[in-house]
């Protein structure tokens, strides 16, 4: 693609802003130079290359607060109980490693097709980022870590040898793309390696993700130290707290304005919420998985009365039907009976403002990348923004922009 080029449509959706009809956008050297009516960026660049997407939207590219792409649909654990569902999933580790590498491959494409532009994906120690790297995307990998993995080292030793593990695996990647730090979750990560794993990720300007109050069964872990996850997590000898995950986490200092915890689907209460707010702790809403491992309802609209910054994540395969981020965004707007505008900004903006990289992605503002997603339709209705994430949802993205340069197209225009 040209250093300039200007991309067409009859309807562009910065979400920052309202729709404009017969929109076009300006890109210059990656990154977003105008946008507005089409007449008018025509007279502002004549001399520029025009791609024009008749019949179609430009949107912003959707941005995954939370994802798993080492997973495939093949060998998908039966939906139940949550610790049932993660029993079967340990048990199918060992020959999991053999396929990892292509499911994870398979998965970004899979994405990039439904109009991906960012994911922050997690997976143990990190092992996706190669396949992340490859896809066009941009993107964060948490590495996760689990401390019962390093066997006669203190806590801060394991928090050590993580953090030198992504410092490493950071080294040599396209611009765009970067590894962090995942801690977790409460059942599997101590709170004194949790807190000091926190500690330095905010030192080193990091982000941290978290899975937080997911399951009945975690719930149940560190309130009662009983249930499920307590047979399978037998030795750790930090559960049965009598209070909610989410106060577990507060204690141990984990949470903060650079962690996004995904999930937040059980016994999240108004207490709860209310550090949420006060740590500025940002969700990853991931329904479907939530209903397919029977948990409950993340309570996202009191989220977002209460200012807590809300993006959307489609989890992995094994616990979710696709990596379709609008997919996973329409079923969030009817199950929380959302208008369009808003559910498009979760899908966007919401989860750029969930991972601290609103200033440089997730709507088509001047200045930001050029992170686009072309839909092929042409809405003229009250609710345009409802009518594209139900096109996008259904598989109608017809091409994908990352930094100004097509990921994948299947226009000839």
């Amino acid at each position: 693609m040209p250093q300039e080029s200007i991309l067409a449509a009859d309807l562009v959706l910065p979400v920052a802003v309202g729709p404009i009809r017969d929109g076009a956008v300006l890109i210059r050297d990656g990154r977003i130079a105008a946008v507005g009516p089409f007449a008018d960026i025509r007279c502002s660049a004549p001399e520029v290359e025009v791609r024009s997407f008749a019949g179609h939207a430009i949107v912003p590219g959707a941005v995954n607060a939370h994802g798993h792409l080492g997973f495939r649909r093949k060998d998908k654990p039966a939906g139940a109980s949550f610790s049932v569902w993660l029993k079967e999933l340990i048990s199918k580790l060992p020959e999991k490693e053999s396929w990892t590498a292509g499911a994870a491959r398979d998965s970004a494409r899979e994405a990039v097709e439904a109009g991906t532009t960012y994911m922050a994906e997690s997976s143990p120690y990190g092992e996706c980022l190669p396949q992340l790297a490859e896809s066009g995307m941009a993107g964060t990998v948490h590495a996760e870590f689990f401390p019962g993995d390093y066997p006669g080292m203190s806590p801060q030793e394991r928090v050590d040898a993580i953090f030198e593990s992504a410092r490493k695996m950071s080294d040599g990647l396209p611009a765009r793309v970067d590894c962090q730090v995942s801690v977790h979750s409460p059942y599997t990560v101590d709170p004194v390696s949790a807190g000091l794993a926190a500690v330095r990720s905010r030192k080193e300007g990091g982000r941290l993700a978290i899975h937080l109050s997911e399951s009945p069964e975690e719930v149940e872990f560190i309130l009662e130290g009983t249930g499920g996850l307590a047979e399978i997590f037998e030795s750790a000898d930090w559960r049965g707290r009598g209070i909610s995950p989410v106060q577990y986490f507060e204690e141990a200092g984990v949470l903060g304005s650079n962690v996004i915890a995904a999930h937040l689907a059980t016994s999240v209460s108004k207490n709860d919420l209310d550090i949420l707010k006060s740590t500025n702790t940002a969700a990853a809403h991931c329904p479907r998985s939530n209903e397919y491992l029977e948990c409950e309802v993340s309570p996202v609209p009191a989220m977002l009365e209460r200012g807590i910054r809300v993006g959307m994540g489609t989890d992995g395969l094994w616990s979710s039907p696709s990596l379709n981020l609008f997919e996973e965004t329409l079923f969030a707007i009817r199950l929380h009976g959302m208008d369009g505008a808003l559910g498009l900004e979760l899908a966007t903006l919401g989860g750029a403002r969930a991972l601290g990289i609103e200033d440089e992605a997730g709507s088509i503002e001047v200045g930001k990348y050029a992170d686009l997603a072309v839909v092929a339709v042409a809405p003229d209705g009250v609710d345009a923004e409802m009518e594209v994430v139900e096109v996008a949802a259904g598989g109608g993205v017809a091409a994908t922009v990352v930094s100004g340069e097509f990921v994948y197209n299947q226009t000839s225009s």
